[in-house]
């Protein structure tokens, strides 16, 4: 028998299961603890849920802030480009993005970089992705990234649904 085979005859699997498992569970923690550790200094401002971006922009208000999304054209298509515009009132922004998520159905990944129109607008382009659901919830953040590096986060909702003729906005 060569030592190699010694090595392997005299191995059990439960010999080393105890500080393998260890190791991962160390593993794991500090994974987790370098996800959560991102974006301490940030804000997370509530959802808002009442307005419908298929009909009109939406505005979440926050004290003094006010953080205004409206994207074209209306009713929002799937699959097709859209041009995204946010308009800021009390907050200077460094850098401008739009996350787009399914939230009851992963998506995948979905950031878009807004560039400056003005100092208080920024505007790109985005797409929703086309989903088999019936119903598509949609988390459409704003991320703004302030001068001093603090992440503000604007969550608006959106929904699709498939085989649905949005109505035509009130002239």
């Amino acid at each position: 028998m060569t030592m190699r085979h010694r090595a392997i005859d005299s191995f059990h699997p439960g010999q080393y299961g105890v500080p393998m498992r260890a190791l991962t569970f160390l593993i794991m923690a500090l994974l987790l603890a370098g996800c959560s550790l991102s974006g301490t200094d940030g804000t997370v401002l509530p959802m808002v849920k009442d307005c419908n971006l298929h009909r009109q922009a939406c505005t979440l208000t926050d004290g003094n802030r006010r953080i205004t999304l409206n994207i074209a054209p209306k009713p929002i298509p799937v699959a097709k480009p859209l041009t995204v515009t946010v308009t800021l009132h009390g907050i200077k922004a460094k850098k401008v993005q739009l996350d787009i998520s399914g939230i009851n159905m992963y998506m995948g990944y979905n950031r878009v970089d807004l560039h400056p129109v003005n100092e208080t607008t920024w505007q790109g382009r985005a797409i929703l992705a086309f989903c088999t659901n019936e119903k598509m919830i949609w988390r459409v953040t704003v991320l703004i990234t302030t001068p001093d590096d603090q992440l503000i986060q604007a969550p608006f909702q959106l929904v699709t649904e498939r085989n649905r003729r949005y109505p035509e906005p009130a002239q």
